[in-house]
């Protein structure tokens, strides 16, 4: 099963499951919605076969992730994910379109890092690593990882930009 007819089928599951971990709606709705991302992200690196089990893991790693924020109130230097607004869960055929360009922005922009900075971005993004286990991973220094994903999110926030900007363009005009 693809990630698509997951995404269709399971979504609001996944949200109900998420929404008992943390107890908040808005918040597992977010949730839910960064454990699709970050299985689209794993799914276009070719890194791992996509499956529910996965997504239900992913989400669980990631509500566990937001509660763990809540009480310690710990922030993540390196920028903030949310602020890509990759989905947008409103309804329409304008915004399918929307959500579309901006899932190829943040591919296209994939696409441009080099190598080891997809990597880093990914174990990052996608595995939710901290900086410490991604250097250990990798070989690397944490300033080397805070570098990459710093160079990465400003590819992302850059191809996100452009998208916009063509947005209000078409809105304008």
């Amino acid at each position: 099963m693809s990630l698509a007819d997951i995404y269709r089928s399971r979504r609001k599951a996944l949200e109900r499951y998420v929404q008992r971990l943390l107890g908040n709606a808005d918040d597992a709705a977010e949730v839910s919605q960064e454990a699709f991302l970050r299985l689209y992200a794993a799914e276009v690196g070719d890194q791992t076969p996509v499956s529910e089990a996965l997504l239900y893991t992913v989400a669980r790693n990631l509500a566990l992730s937001e509660l763990r924020k809540r009480t310690s109130r710990a922030t993540d230097a390196v920028g903030d994910w949310d602020d890509l607004r990759v989905e947008d869960l409103s309804p329409g055929i304008e915004d399918m379109l929307q959500q579309r360009q901006r899932v190829a922005a943040i591919e296209e922009a994939m696409g441009r890092m080099a190598p080891k900075c997809l990597e880093v971005f990914q174990l990052r993004k996608v595995e939710n690593l901290p900086h410490a286990e991604i250097a250990a991973r990798l070989g690397i220094s944490t300033k080397t990882v805070e570098r990459h994903i710093t160079r990465a999110l400003q590819l992302c926030h850059e191809a996100m930009a452009r998208v916009e900007g063509t947005h209000k363009k078409k809105e304008q005009g």
